[in-house]
């Protein structure tokens, strides 16, 4: 499923212009109970606006009306039935939309997480829209998901496995890298003008996201079910490419530990690209959705990270890091 936002911007022309209300003078993190924004698009994006409200956020997830259905069936579980997080959607375009309540959302947001699924980024003119110059602003952090630009492991190898086996393979296309470094430049920047920090959280080829076998039980022959309840829905695997043996639920139950590393040093998946581009097991360049996820959640409480890049990539494991635990990998990366 492509849940693409941020084409157009329309919505918003009503906004009004007003003084800038305050400055930041010294910044910090988002506290618990603060208020959280998220936009961009795809499964990346609704698992960060989960993660931030089962993170104690009260998170607000920007979405074109037609996507508003097939999100909330990824995003609620039995373990997080509907009307149980502190998560709101808003419109951002249509016949309900309430450019009032946008405005006020972006205002008194401390938090703004932008990611993708696909390989896009955000336009100028929508981050003129979420990260406002000449408005008043609570804005502390600004976490956005890009990729592994370093060129590293890309190639050949990875085009042909994207082409081949995975259309989802990082293989870092020249043209999509400068779009990429385009946007890296232009939020850090805007930030820096609003008075708030920013983290880029880098990914490879994104895979996962889904509960897998967390909710196993002994009478459906798991004695030790991996997979995380956080997570999205199991509707997740019943999208995008199908094959026999589903080895995006395998990935999700065994491929939960992550490595974290400051800058841009992370590789694609190289000559190995057509062997890992489906494999269960995952390999080199690969980046669970709930590393990417939660990278960019974690690092709003996390003073080192603050104006910072870092890489994220998965690796075995049968249990996803705990929020301590990303704070002590975003301290000593």
């Amino acid at each position: 499923m492509a849940l693409l936002i941020l084409g157009e911007v329309a919505a918003y022309a009503g906004f009004r212009t007003v003084p800038r209300g305050r400055a930041h003078v010294q910044m910090g993190t988002v506290p618990e109970g603060g208020e959280v924004v998220t936009c961009g698009g795809g499964a990346v994006m609704l698992l960060s606006a989960k993660l931030a409200a089962l993170r104690g956020y009260k998170t607000t997830c920007f979405l074109p009306p037609e996507e508003m259905d097939a999100a909330k069936t990824l995003l609620f579980t039995e373990a997080h039935p509907e009307g149980s997080l502190s998560l709101e959607f808003l419109p951002i375009a249509g016949p309900d939309v309430d450019a009032e309540a946008i405005d006020a959302r972006i205002a008194s947001a401390q938090g703004l997480v932008i990611a993708f699924d696909g390989f896009q980024s955000i336009p100028e003119t929508a981050l003129s829209v979420f990260m406002p110059e000449g408005k008043p602003t609570k804005l502390e952090r600004v976490a956005v998901m890009t990729r592994y630009l370093n060129g590293n492991g890309m190639g050949f190898f990875a085009a042909a496995a994207k082409k081949a086996a995975n259309g989802e393979v990082w293989d870092g296309n020249s043209q999509i890298v400068q779009q990429y470094r385009n946007m890296e430049k232009i939020i850090t920047a805007r930030a820096s003008r609003v008075g708030a920090e920013y983290t880029i959280v880098r990914a490879g080829t994104l895979k996962g996201g889904a509960v897998g076998d967390a909710f196993a039980t002994a009478e459906d022959g798991k004695d030790a079910p991996g997979g995380d309840s956080r997570f999205l829905n199991t509707f997740f695997y019943q999208q995008g490419q199908q094959d026999v043996v589903n080895w995006r639920l395998l990935y999700d139950c065994g491929a939960l530990g992550v490595e974290l590393e400051r800058g841009d040093t992370m590789e694609g998946p190289g000559f190995t690209a057509a062997l890992t581009a489906t494999s269960p097991e995952g390999g080199k360049g690969d980046s669970h959705r709930a590393a990417a996820a939660a990278g960019l959640i974690e690092s709003l409480s996390a003073a080192s990270a603050a104006d910072s890049d870092f890489s994220v990539a998965s690796k075995a494991g049968r249990q996803h890091p705990t929020s301590a635990e990303w704070q002590a990998m975003f301290a000593k990366a």
